[in-house]
């Protein structure tokens, strides 16, 4: 009898450091699978970002009336740009005689104001306002991984096309993206 219970503790002895290496190794996995994962979610909502950024631009140029450029150096040779954008709104309602009408026929030109520029922490903010009152956060702030724009140029080509650069980078995997297009705006200058 006693033989045998010293048999168990010598098991118990060699199988404790073999049970620990293992619970290491599958916590070690698991961490690693984790990383991947974040990493992988932060790269795919830089994409996401970048292309929301470049298309709500897009769109608001395509109906722009005009616009305005506004280069700004910043430190780090990084050029960013902003841009206001003045674009035609249409309505079916109108003033006659101090009364609201609604007419389907008319529509009527009513110009409002976009500016999309990036804040010292280099966010990109759509404002709607002159005072700030609507500004509009369009990138960071995102549980799976924050962004920031490194890179935003506008280079007029062409009378009612514009080619637009933005390059963003991803705080969480430090990956950058660079995406570009040329925007045909046919209300430009109507």
């Amino acid at each position: 009898m006693n033989n045998q219970r010293g048999f168990v503790l010598i098991e118990f002895v060699i199988a404790l450091p073999l049970i620990l290496m293992l619970l290491y190794g599958l916590a070690e996995t698991t961490l690693q699978i984790y990383r991947l994962a974040k990493a992988q979610a932060a790269d795919y909502m830089l994409a996401v970002e970048a292309q929301e950024v470049l298309t709500r631009i897009t769109e608001d140029l395509r109906a722009a009336k005009s616009f305005k450029i506004i280069p700004i150096e910043t430190s780090d040779e990084k050029d960013i740009d902003t841009i206001i954008i003045n674009y035609h709104g249409a309505s079916k309602f109108y003033y006659k005689n101090g009364k609201l009408q609604r007419n389907d026929a008319k529509i009527f030109d009513i110009t409002d104001k976009r500016v999309y520029k990036v804040s010292s922490s280099f966010k990109m903010q759509a404002k709607r306002h002159d005072d700030d009152s609507n500004s509009n956060p369009i990138t960071g702030g995102n549980f799976f991984g924050d962004t920031v724009v490194t890179y935003l140029k506008f280079t007029n080509i062409e009378d009612k096309v514009l080619h637009i650069t933005l390059e963003m980078e991803s705080i969480t995997t430090n990956n950058k993206i660079r995406l570009s297009t040329a925007v045909f705006m046919p209300a430009y200058g109507k």
